[in-house]
């Protein structure tokens, strides 16, 4: 082998290198592109639920407002996404309300109410959930604490909220009947 081949040998090699280091870079930097991209359109879809979501809640206790002894904490309806464990796309959210004497026998009425004025927000604005799986908005969790009152509600526009009821079904099969 004479000098000129090895050094030729030398180039070529180095060549490669070049071109599968820009490939290699070429890909990351298109992964980091499309996962952004996929963030932002997620979040664009999570503020829409959340909005509806929000909407349907103010009406709700609008209505709930005389009934109950319930009171906006900070003086307005806002949630806060709670299913980011269970994966993306559930527009499930929380929102808590200052209920002072309520007790926990009281949160099976509370949901009932809350759930008849969610499917009576949904019917006014055709609000309909995924593949017609029942009502669109309802009250998944309700507990008390330190005199709030803390409602999950699911809004079902995807599969994936979807899968998150189910998935709480199995996780307690009592609450089947009260998500109904």
């Amino acid at each position: 082998m004479n000098e000129y081949t090895k050094k030729n040998r030398g180039v070529g090699m180095q060549t490669w290198l070049t071109i599968i280091g820009g490939v290699l870079i070429a890909v990351i930097v298109y992964e980091v592109l499309r996962r952004q991209v996929l963030k932002r359109a997620a979040l664009k879809i999570r503020r829409g639920g959340q909005r509806v979501a929000d909407q349907a809640m103010a009406a709700a206790f609008k209505v709930l407002a005389n009934t109950m002894t319930v009171q906006e904490v900070a003086g307005a309806i806002h949630s806060t996404p709670v299913a980011d464990v269970w994966g993306r796309g559930v527009m499930a959210f929380e929102y808590v309300l200052d209920a002072p004497g309520m007790v926990a026998a009281d949160l099976p009425e509370v949901r009932r109410l809350f759930n008849n004025q969610l499917q009576v927000y949904a019917k006014n604005n055709q609000v309909v959930a995924f593949q017609n799986a029942g009502p669109a908005l309802r009250v998944t969790d309700a507990w008390l604490r330190s005199g709030q009152l803390h409602l999950d509600i699911a809004y079902l526009m995807n599969e994936a909220t979807l899968e998150y009821l189910e998935d709480l079904r199995r996780l307690d099969p009592s609450t089947a009947k009260k998500q109904s």
